[in-house]
């Protein structure tokens, strides 16, 4: 498991609490990536204050995937899971997702139903963005309301298990072997794009990526990149960034 944290040990912390409901079938290794440049008296009490707990404390903020990727080369299991501190499991049910993996060989990557802290379900999983798709996000938030917080669900089979474009990447489950055929997170991406150009990569090596609502986690996280939008909304920069940059990687000029 590899949770990359940043400037907010009271959330990894039940992050982390929540993972002790996972089976006990279910072995377990909790690798804590942070960005955050703590101080070596701060590491010392973080480490003290979550023990059984493999840290990395980089001295720079140096950005989810690549966050993510220094938790991956530790790690040592069969499948690798990534969890945003923010987010926290609410069930056992992270064994169905195992149990999807394991009985399609073909399955590189499930994710899971995700709620907020009032059950309200939240788009994790969606299709690949093209101009039409992202026009309409766009509009329909804007007359939605909400600031640009609520959720824009896509049709989509919310019961069942099923085949997606992409899962989001608060939460999702990863076979480490079909990680060694695609390759990492590609750092290029800060912060956001990075989940749905990696998917995205995953099914071009013919694997498969999968929504198991059966497994479900509570995600507490608004939208910080729409939630101020002003010029100076430094999260929205960056995901126009990382928006600019997966376009350019996937619909290039001929």
């Amino acid at each position: 498991m590899v949770i990359v944290e940043y400037k907010d040990v009271a959330s990894l912390a039940r992050a982390i609490t929540s993972i002790q409901e996972i089976p006990a079938e279910l072995s377990t290794e909790i690798i804590v990536v942070s960005n955050s440049s703590y101080t070596a008296a701060k590491q010392t009490e973080i480490r003290e204050s979550l023990p059984g707990v493999s840290f990395i404390f980089n001295e720079d903020n140096r950005g989810f995937a690549k966050g993510v990727n220094q938790g991956i080369a530790r790690a040592q299991g069969e499948f690798i899971l990534l969890l945003n501190p923010d987010a926290r499991m609410v069930d056992t049910s992270l064994s169905q997702a195992v149990r999807l993996l394991r009985a399609n060989p073909r399955v590189a990557v499930a994710g899971p139903l995700i709620v907020d802290g009032a059950g309200q379900i939240q788009d994790s999983c969606r299709q690949f963005i093209t101009p039409k798709i992202l026009i309409g996000r766009t509009v329909k938030r804007v007359f939605q309301g909400g600031g640009g917080n609520l959720p824009v669900l896509e049709e989509n089979d919310y019961r069942q298990p099923h085949p997606v474009d992409w899962v989001c990447g608060a939460c999702l489950l990863v076979r480490k072997a079909a990680i060694a055929d695609v390759g990492l997170l590609d750092e290029r991406f800060f912060m956001y794009m990075e989940d749905m150009d990696w998917c995205r990569r995953f099914w071009g090596h013919g694997w498969e990526v999968w929504f198991q609502p059966s497994w479900q986690i509570e995600h507490q996280a608004g939208r910080g990149s729409a939630s101020k939008p002003r010029l100076h909304n430094r999260l929205m920069w960056i995901h126009l960034s990382s928006l600019g940059k997966y376009v350019l990687k996937w619909y290039p000029r001929r």
